[in-house]
Order: C-alpha cells, then sequence, then structure tokens
C-alpha cells in the first residue's frame, strides 16, 4: 500500500493536525503502508525533535511569496539575534510582528479561504510530478487548511485516483466568516460529494455533515478519533506526592469557547501555598486573568515532547470543553496517555469529551462555574494532600488502551483498504 498525503500542516509546524498525521503516518509505516508527504517548507520554525519511519518520504515546498518571506527574514532575524526558532524571532520586535499580522489578516480576506492558499500553484506543480512518476494507491487531504482539500480535488479530477479526506473540522465551522459561509457550505458539498472516503473524529460530526448536505454521504464516513503516542504510560496509577499540587493545561483558550475566567475565579477560591498551576500554550491574551493568583506561570508555546512531559509529571490535568459537539480536542485523548487525573470542565451537556472522561474514568466532571469548579479542586488537592490522589479517578486502562495512536492507525489503514478498493 501506497498513499500520498497532502498536508499543509506537518512537523516542524505544531498544530493539531500536524501532530494527528505526524503520529498517523509513523504507525501506518509501522504497519508496512508506504507514505509520501506534500507539504511546505518552513525553514525558520523551531526544530522538531521526533524521528520519521524510514517508509516516510517527504517532499517539501515553496509555501509561496507571503509565507515564504516572512519564514525567510524570521530565520535571519533568529540568526542576527540568536535565538531559536521563528517564533522567537517574531517575538523578539513588536512594530514587524504587528505588520505581519495585519498583513496576514488582509490576505486571510482576499485569498480562499485563507493566505495558505498561496501555496498551491507550488504545490500543485510538485504534486504533479509525484502523481506523474509515482504510482499512488489513494491521495489523502488533511484539513485543516482548505488548500489541501483544493489540491485533493484536483487532484481527484485530473487523475482519478481513490481521494480520501481527513475532515478533522469541517469547512464551515463555527469560526468561518460571515462573509464566506455561504462559500463554505458550497466547498464542503463539493468536497464530500468527489471524496471516495471522509475521516472525522467524531460521530456527531457524520451527523452535522449528512444533515447539512445530504443522507446519502453517511456511508463515505470513518471514524478515526484523536489519540496519544504512548501505551506505556498506562501503568499502574502512581500517588507519589510532591512538593506541590501542580495543576497543569496544555493547548489554547478562546474567547468565545473554552475560556478560563471561571477556572480562574474559582482558583482564587483555593488558597494554599503549595497549589500551582502552569498554562502551556500561547495564552498570552488570557495572563490578566490570573493577575495576583500565586503560583501561576505561562511558559508559553514548548516543544510537543516537552509538553508531554509536562503532563506526565503533573498532578492534575485541567480540560475546559468545547461547546460545538463535534469535536473533541486533541490533548484530552494526550491526556488519558499521561496518566494524572484530569479535571474536566463541562462546556454543555452534549459536552463529549466529558462522556470521555466518565466512559474512561479518567477523572472529575464538573460544571462550568467558579463554584462548582472550586469544590472539585479543594476534593482533588484534599485527595492529594492525603496520598490518595490515585482513588479520585477509577481508570479503564482496557478502554483508553483504545485511543492509543498505533489502535487509531489500524482504523485509519482500514479505511484507506476500503477507499482503494472502491
Amino acid at each position: 500500500m501506497r498513499i500520498l498525503l497532502i498536508a499543509y500542516e506537518f512537523p516542524p509546524i505544531l498544530a493539531a493536525q500536524s501532530l494527528r498525521w505526524y503520529y498517523l503516518a509513523n504507525e501506518l509505516a509501522k504497519q508496512g503502508v508506504d507514505v509520501e508527504v506534500l507539504c511546505p517548507a518552513m525553514p525558520a520554525a523551531r526544530a522538531f525533535q521526533a524521528q520519521f519511519h524510514h517508509r516516510i518520504v517527504i517532499h517539501r515546498t515553496w509555501p509561496g511569496p507571503f509565507v515564504g518571506l516572512s519564514q525567510k527574514l524570521a530565520g535571519k532575524t533568529a540568526g542576527d539575534r540568536g535565538v531559536t526558532s521563528a517564533q522567537d524571532a517574531a517575538g523578539s520586535r513588536s512594530l514587524p510582528l504587528r505588520v505581519y499580522r495585519i498583513l496576514r489578516k488582509i490576505l486571510d480576506t482576499v485569498l480562499y479561504p485563507d493566505v495558505r492558499t498561496e501555496w498551491y500553484p507550488y504545490a500543485q506543480q510538485h504534486l504533479r510530478r509525484l502523481l506523474d512518476s509515482g504510482d499512488f494507491d489513494v491521495v489523502v487531504s488533511s484539513h485543516e487548511p482548505g488548500v489541501d482539500l483544493l489540491l485533493g480535488l484536483w487532484a481527484k479530477k485530473r487523475y482519478g485516483l481513490p481521494w480520501l479526506v481527513d475532515l478533522a473540522d469541517p469547512l464551515l465551522a463555527p469560526y468561518s466568516p460571515s462573509w464566506r459561509r455561504w462559500l463554505d457550505r458550497r466547498i464542503e458539498k463539493r468536497v464530500l460529494e468527489n471524496a471516495d472516503g471522509v475521516l472525522v473524529t467524531t460521530p456527531k460530526l457524520i451527523d452535522l455533515l449528512t444533515r447539512r448536505h445530504g443522507e446519502y454521504l453517511r456511508t463515505r464516513f470513518h471514524v478515526v478519533a484523536q489519540g496519544f503516542p504512548d501505551t506505556s504510560a498506562l501503568a499502574a496509577d502512581t500517588d507519589e506526592r510532591g512538593g506541590s499540587f501542580d495543576i497543569v493545561y496544555t493547548g489554547t483558550f478562546y474567547h468565545r469557547f473554552r475560556n478560563p475566567g471561571p477556572f480562574a475565579e474559582a482558583l482564587r477560591r483555593i488558597d494554599h501555598d503549595d497549589v500551582r498551576l502552569t498554562v502551556v500554550g500561547d495564552n498570552a491574551a488570557f495572563e490578566h486573568l490570573f493577575a495576583g493568583i500565586r503560583n501561576v506561570r505561562f511558559p508559553g508555546k514548548v516543544d510537543h515532547f516537552d509538553c508531554l512531559a509536562w503532563q506526565r509529571q503533573a498532578s492534575m490535568l485541567l480540560n475546559i470543553g468545547n461547546s460545538q459537539d463535534f469535536q473533541i480536542p486533541g490533548k484530552i485523548y494526550e491526556y488519558l496517555g499521561a496518566g494524572p487525573p484530569i479535571l474536566h470542565i463541562r462546556a454543555s451537556d452534549a459536552d463529549q469529551g466529558a462522556k470521555l472522561i466518565e466512559e474512561t474514568g479518567a477523572g472529575l466532571v464538573t460544571d462550568n462555574d467558579a463554584q462548582s469548579i472550586a469544590a472539585a479542586l479543594e476534593r482533588l488537592y484534599r485527595a492529594w494532600r492525603n496520598g490518595t490522589l490515585a482513588s479520585i479517578s477509577t481508570r479503564r486502562h482496557d478502554l483508553i488502551g483504545q485511543h492509543s495512536w498505533e489502535q487509531r492507525a489500524k482504523e485509519c489503514l482500514a479505511a484507506i483498504e476500503q477507499v482503494a478498493a472502491s
């Protein structure tokens, strides 16, 4: 089996889809699949620590004039100032960063669906060469961004190869700008009609898309959820009390959903010197909510594997659920593999993440108000003080093990083989 993956977001880019296909590609390769990846070159991005399986071949192309020039300037700035990443370089000069953001916002409006579509002509040239010279069984498009879908649709029309779309998020999503929602819906329908198979992360997304575009599409969908990388983390629970009760959150907060306001208020009510909160991720805009609370730190973005280490070393992992029921953030699965008990703040009655935590016995679920959260925090803290934290959760290791990336790749391979045979 030989597949061609079109993935704008691929390491060293650190994003949900990038990490999803890093793990899926490596696990598929271990199962005997040859994987070739078409992605943009991002030389100024932070180096990616992990290795790729020898069955994975990566083809990197120029990302286009705006991102390409931005990468070049970021790399030069990093070299001049002795910083280690494009992110550090961008943050080191406020004026260039502001200019970059303004220009990117403009181009996100000019190009459909965003500025990353400038990669299309350069990727298409390389894609044509690959498909002319290679014998691929399936072409896979990873979404997002939308340019991957546009390239896959072109390849399907031009070469007629079986096409599998990984639609972790719908193209028409709650965050889609109002001015282009009609176009998102139209392109989304065209993609679903032309794809031979569609991967989604939850059954709820199948229901949403079939209601939106037609029940006849249901047979094309396959559920392959997010996963966690290391089954060794499923070893026996530990209940060793360290010097502080370490609460760790990894990921991104948002104002409209996954807002940490109620949690911050709850934390103010927990007056213990040995409680410490670490928020890992790009969340500087929310630091003011925690002003005046002791032992709170925002280290910013860190390497993915360092992030996994933060999770494993925590006393308790914090998760705030999504308000939409068709998506479960990938970090919940990482949390399952990490081991510490999870405090999940339920966004709504339809919160699928809350159901996952309850089914696997991996922690506590509480409502999204300061009083409920404070009560749950106090319960977890007291258990930690008494050395009984492990008893708070009743981890179902048999169920948790089903969410490993190894298992996800088996599910993905079954979908690929079905699409190849269509």
